[in-house]
């Protein structure tokens, strides 16, 4: 097992394999392309490239013909596709335990983000980071919604709990079960990818619950933990810190080396392991998170350079004619813009994130209109 790099658990390649075994998608093609060994997705500890996690799902999705298809999917795996994760919370004594533990075992999962699970005075919840940088994510993410959604359901038994989704990503297309299902309850657009609850469900007891099973089920979240939590990936501790400074302007070497507690040859040894720079990481983070503003906001330029750490419009501007080729409007203006920045399906999508993010209220904010 690689332990290398930025990785996630293959076990949802598996998943996703069988739950499309009647759509004949050609997985040794998508092996070759994403460059990750099939033997992988039976392999109870097999792990896969970051990119290769975000772009199946994409070219997958495409291969189908629809772009709601990953909630439906995933909303309708059984518990226990993901082996111990899954009893973490559906097992948990209640919800507010549940979340911990999925925050606490993320690492099991993947090293390439944390997922943070945090209370305010009216309720709670769970949100996953956009990663900037590391190809386009949105597929990825409505499976991991879908997945994360039914969780909660069987875990609460509601057909239809009373929670707040929102996801910082587009609209799509075709309309999914679940997008139904959810309706009222579910926001595109976003400013980040998040399950929010109200503070009533918090401490319910969840039916699952045995507290013998649940003592096991920790130990062997706990071994693996031990395991997969040494794989550390230094370079999603830096991608992460750089797009979190962007609007404070403050991601040059010294002032990320800082935060992280680092010297700045330690962070430039540790890219430079990695294939890149820290101009080059900088400059792919602040690129993917232009196109995400750009192709489906309507946020005016002037905020969105500001988002971005650019003190001026017109830097703002150069850089965007620099990655892009046209200007921020014509970026903006352009409807076939998505599938004009994407290679053809025989080769592995750009990296280039596909969301869209607006300005939403805080968490505690939005969770007193559980409690009207």
């Amino acid at each position: 097992m690689p332990i290398e790099g930025e990785w996630a658990r293959a076990d949802v390649f598996r998943v996703l394999r069988d739950v499309c075994a009647k759509d004949n998608l050609d997985w040794p093609h998508i092996a070759e392309t994403y460059k990750f060994d099939l033997a992988l997705l039976d392999d109870p500890q097999g792990i896969v490239s970051i990119p290769a996690w975000h772009g199946v799902f994409e070219y997958a999705a495409e291969r189908l013909g629809n772009d709601a298809i990953m909630f439906d999917l995933f909303n309708n795996v059984e518990i226990g596709c993901f082996s111990i994760f899954d009893y973490l919370f559906a097992c948990a004594p209640t919800l507010r335990e549940a979340c911990q533990a999925w925050a606490k075992f993320m690492p099991i999962r993947t090293n390439a983000y944390e997922l943070t699970f945090k209370e305010t005075e009216t309720g709670a919840y769970v949100e996953w980071p956009i990663l900037h940088g590391r190809g386009e994510w949105r597929q990825n993410m409505f499976a991991r919604i879908g997945w994360a959604t039914q969780q909660i359901e069987l875990a609460l038994d509601m057909a239809v709990p009373p929670i707040l989704i929102e996801i910082a990503a587009a609209e799509p297309e075709s309309q999914s079960n679940f997008q139904r299902k959810y309706q009222g309850r579910l926001k595109f657009g976003a400013a980040a990818n998040r399950i929010s609850f109200p503070k009533t469900l918090l401490g319910q007891p969840l039916r699952r619950n045995d507290p013998n099973l649940y003592a096991i089920i920790m130990n062997s979240a706990t071994s693996e933990l031990n395991h997969f939590g040494q794989f550390e990936s230094p370079l999603s501790r830096i991608a992460n810190e750089v797009a979190a400074s962007l609007t404070q302007g403050a991601t040059t070497l010294p002032a990320i080396a800082n935060k992280l507690g680092m010297s700045q040859r330690a962070v430039q040894r540790l890219l430079e392991k990695e294939g890149t720079s820290f101009r080059k990481l900088n400059e792919e983070i602040r690129r993917s998170a232009a196109e995400r503003y750009l192709k489906s906001t309507d946020m005016p330029m002037k905020e969105i350079a500001y988002l971005l750490g650019f003190s001026e419009l017109s830097t703002f501007s150069r850089a965007v004619k620099s990655w892009f080729g046209v200007s921020p409007r014509k970026v903006r203006d352009m409807s076939g813009f998505r599938q004009w920045q994407r290679q053809s399906l025989s080769a592995p999508p750009p990296d280039a994130d596909n969301g869209q993010t607006n300005t939403v209220l805080e968490p505690d904010v939005r969770m007193s209109a559980f409690e009207e």
